[in-house]
């Protein structure tokens, strides 16, 4: 069904009138249950027996999960070599989201990102790459051995973070790197901020490249006329998304689709073999099934219904002096801006994001990410009136208790700096070079050999290689002062950091 939305069409895929009867099936979710349904003798792994054998306390709050949660017997097919229900709910996957092939993702989006990379660039080979990428992004470039070309982001002035590439900036980047494999994009950001895809793709394609798309929190894209047209809808090669942070699968269900002939899928597909867990789980990919059923037939309307709550909610906090939430101009340097994503910028010197995320969570309201500057929340289909009202009210409790306000004037050229640094060797070579551990105070000017990644987002500040300059340790430094989590460490609290030990 085509749909008009604000100029242009969006050719909307949740509803039951576009595929017809057969995406309201779920085929393996429907085996499974089928199976438990027979009270089966089990004489294979795993060894909980569909929950005969398990620990007492927690038997009674598992039990309906560990009877789907089998291996590849008789009937239930296998990921590996799908040629049963398992190859029936990935085709209908790949009906559903606009893709030629769909394979299932057992490792979330990681394994995804790491398996695409591998695919395209073989060692030494070039594929670029937006800098504020997930780091998993960064870890199949180290894998793959490849030599990333960063396009560093546009920033959004009004609230200072990095939002997508500029097409211009690609394009200047594939004509100075005319042996580049790949082009590797984020869309969106973690904090729901994307480009205008499709024009992205036109421009890649003109030069003869894949555009792969780190699609993680754009599941949904493509589903209602409100959320921005999907990377399979908008001609990219490949997209990865994480059907569990924005939709409903389990947690670590994530989907690989795929679509033309620029990416050779027996590479792709193999690969993916390499880094899946040879014992898949049964209930994580009977959620993916489920989770697309549930996008197909039953999101949309939940959709409508939390769509008007949400902006009733940006509408009532709306006069509180001391944050904002972005709003989609023709100034903005992101095309799209995901309705889902609540999206809090702080506007005062009285608190910063953690403060404000401790007195959410007092109150048991549990975002997704806060900085010095910001409070991240993730709306879904499962977001309740109830949810919004105790958010909002708490919101609104919040501003007697500022006294001063200041507005944050984020200059482009500090903030794009972050995503500069000095390259001094690659992340393969350097990471298996001799190191020492110093006091971070100490470490100016020195090598990094760990990826420093505040958690979440999940976006590094500094990879291996790279030379830590006054932009980056005031950042570190910041950051550690605000009990910010580090991934990618040895150290933590960051204390200390391990550094290029200087030859002798």
């Amino acid at each position: 069904m085509v749909r008009k939305e604000k100029g242009r069409e969006a050719c909307v895929r949740g509803n039951d009138s576009y595929f017809g009867e057969r995406q309201k099936r779920a085929p393996l979710y429907e085996r499974l249950e089928q199976h438990a349904m027979r009270r089966p003798h089990s004489f294979h792994v795993p060894g909980h027996k569909m929950g005969h054998s398990f620990d007492a306390g927690a038997r009674d709050r598992y039990q309906g999960i560990l009877e789907l949660d089998m291996t590849e017997i008789s009937g239930l097919d296998d990921l590996h070599q799908p040629q049963g229900v398992i190859a029936e709910a990935q085709a209908l996957a790949a009906e559903a989201f606009g893709a030629e092939e769909t394979r299932f993702l057992i490792g979330g989006s990681t394994v995804g990102n790491l398996a695409l990379i591998m695919a395209v660039c073989r060692p030494g080979e070039k594929i670029l790459v937006q800098r504020n990428c997930h780091k998993s992004v960064y870890h199949g470039i180290m894998l793959a051995r490849a030599k990333p070309v960063f396009l560093v982001p546009a920033v959004d002035l009004a609230t200072g973070t990095a939002a997508g590439v500029r097409r211009e900036d690609v394009e200047r980047a594939l004509l100075a790197h005319p042996d580049a494999k790949a082009v590797f994009l984020t869309n969106p950001t973690y904090y729901g901020m994307g480009i205008d895809l499709k024009k992205m793709a036109d421009v890649v394609h003109r030069h003869g490249v894949p555009l792969l798309v780190d699609e993680a929190h754009g599941a949904h894209f493509g589903f209602h006329p409100a959320f921005p047209l999907s990377a399979m809808q908008s001609g990219a090669d490949a997209a990865v998304q994480s059907t569990h942070k924005m939709v409903s699968a389990l947690t670590m269900s994530s989907m690989l689709h795929v679509q033309g002939k620029r990416i050779d899928r027996e590479r792709l597909f193999r690969h993916l073999a390499m880094l899946q867990s040879s014992s898949p789980s049964y209930p994580l990919m009977a959620s993916l099934d489920l989770a697309r059923r549930h996008l197909v037939t039953q999101a949309p309307q939940e959709w409508d219904q939390l769509l008007p709550l949400l902006d009733k909610l940006r509408e009532r906090t709306a006069r509180l002096s001391w944050m904002r939430w972005p709003v989609l101009s023709e100034s903005s340097v992101y095309a799209t801006l995901d309705p889902l994503k609540l999206f809090l910028h702080l506007l005062t010197d009285d608190l910063d994001g953690f403060a404000v995320q401790q007195m959410m969570e007092e109150h048991g309201i549990f975002p997704e990410l806060a900085d010095t500057s910001h409070v991240l929340l993730a709306a879904s289909a499962g977001t309740s009136a109830r949810d919004l009202d105790a958010l909002a009210r708490l919101l609104e409790s919040i501003e007697p208790g500022v006294k001063s306000r200041k507005e944050r004037i984020i200059q482009a050229g500090t903030v794009s700096s972050h995503y500069i640094r000095e390259t001094v060797l690659p992340m393969h070579e350097v990471v298996d070079l001799p190191r020492e551990t110093l006091p971070l105070e100490q470490a100016m000017g020195r090598v990094v050999v760990e990826m420093v990644v505040p958690y979440p987002p999940g976006i590094p500040i500094l990879v291996p290689g790279e030379r830590i300059d006054e932009q980056s340790m005031s950042m570190l430094l910041e950051l550690r002062a605000s009990s910010t989590r580090f991934h990618g460490v040895q150290d933590e609290r960051l204390q200390t950091i391990q550094v290029l030990a200087y030859k002798s």
